[in-house]
């Protein structure tokens, strides 16, 4: 039994922009979020269910924990 539809398109610069803002929102809201995007909210979360996004979401995470931590580090020392 094969896959259905057509392989998924390479993230765009839209949606790498958008995983970036669910990890920095700086209190903005989904709406915001959205907006700032110039897509909708259900466009926001049809991508959340990609496995491409939900993968790029996660390493920006990491990436903004490692900061966090490095940050943290430097001044405890």
């Amino acid at each position: 039994m094969g896959k259905r539809g057509p392989a998924p398109r390479p993230l765009t610069p839209i949606q790498r922009f958008t995983a970036f803002r669910l990890v920095y929102r700086n209190g903005a809201t989904m709406q915001d979020i959205a907006d700032e995007a110039e897509v909708s909210r259900m466009t926001i979360w049809k991508w959340q269910q990609r496995e491409d996004f939900a993968k790029c979401y996660e390493q920006e995470y990491r990436n903004m924990v490692q900061r966090v931590r490095s940050r943290w580090r430097s001044k405890v020392r």
